[in-house]
């Protein structure tokens, strides 16, 4: 896991909160993938690659980062109209990141979703999905075949309304092979015992918000416990092949403000630094990730978290009933 944590802070250093929640994520995921995981395999909500790169094996030059096309505004950390926009749906053709990769990784994706046009640029440049699908989440999947797809990964689940969720896990059984399996995450019911959030109504209400900017709504959405997943996913006609919980309690808590707040004031360091040299640049940033490391890579050693874990991994199969 801190290796994993080490590669993603060269892309998301600016986001070290962010590296080590996504860190305990792709960890987790490549155990239950494993390493020659079955093809043809499809990732529905693949967003850059980026993430799925790293959880592959790869690795970034230092040179290479997530915030050279970033759109971002300096009044973002108090105006909330703009938690809707999206600092990161851009894309600037003349960005060579091909370059910028260190090492290759060792497996791939048949196919990625994902539901932004700059999701699919990004990720073209990574050469880690043979074929690319603009497609909104929870929107049908016509252009793929019934029973193709031995492996899905689908890390975004638990972003969608109620009925899109439903109807997507029918649509993502219907291009699963009658033995194939998806591997997706969502929260347990306990993650609403740890929200930062949970202070607004003792608390400066406003101050409190303007640190959340509404995370609390995406890490409880459909959050449940474990038998009411069982049922859940019963009803669909899948079952739970495999299970386990991640995601320390104390990791949530850190993720939940991190240096997130700082965005734009860092983005109007990071422009104006690498605008004045861009060796000075390179200098800050290798500290930089030194000093996260240091201070963040012990919160990926699990063993001395005596802490309950509150998001869900699932291996999801068809249900054997279902299959006549």
């Amino acid at each position: 896991m801190k290796d994993i944590f080490r590669r993603l802070l060269t892309a998301l250093w600016l986001r070290p909160e962010r590296a080590l929640w996504d860190a305990h994520e792709l960890f987790i995921v490549r155990e239950f993938l494993g390493n020659n995981f079955a093809q043809p395999s499809l990732e529905y909500g693949c967003t850059d690659g980026v993430p799925t790169f790293i959880m592959l094996g790869g690795e970034f030059e230092l040179s290479f980062d997530d915030y050279q096309e970033v759109a971002w505004d300096r009044n973002a950390y108090k105006d909330h109209s703009m938690l809707e926009s999206d600092y990161f749906n851009n894309f600037n053709p003349d960005q060579e990141k091909e370059s910028r990769i260190r090492t290759f990784p060792t497996s791939y994706f048949e196919c990625g979703i994902s539901w932004k046009e700059a999701h699919i640029k990004k990720s073209e440049r990574l050469s880690i999905y043979k074929r690319l699908v603009c497609n909104d989440l929870g929107a049908p999947l016509d252009m793929l075949d019934d029973n193709y797809f031995a492996t899905i990964f689908a890390p975004n689940l638990f972003w969608l309304e109620e009925d899109k969720l439903e109807s997507t896990i029918v649509e993502l059984k219907r291009v699963l092979q009658p033995e194939g399996r998806i591997i997706t995450i969502f929260p347990d019911a306990s993650q609403q015992n740890h929200l930062f959030h949970r202070f607004a109504e003792v608390s400066d209400t406003q101050w409190i918000n303007d640190l959340d900017r509404g995370i609390h709504i995406n890490l409880t959405h459909h959050a449940r416990e474990l038998d009411e997943w069982e049922k859940y996913f019963s009803q669909k006609k899948m079952r739970i092949s495999r299970h386990e919980r991640f995601i320390p309690s104390l990791v949530s808590e850190v993720y939940q403000i991190g240096f997130r707040p700082m965005f734009p004031v860092f983005m109007n360091m990071y422009e104006k630094l690498r605008t004045y040299s861009e060796d000075e640049w390179m200098d800050l940033k290798k500290h930089w990730i030194e000093t996260a490391y240091h201070f963040f890579s012990p919160m990926c050693d699990t063993e001395w978290m005596e802490m309950e874990n509150v998001w869900h991994i699932f291996e999801l199969q068809p249900s054997r009933h279902s299959l006549a």
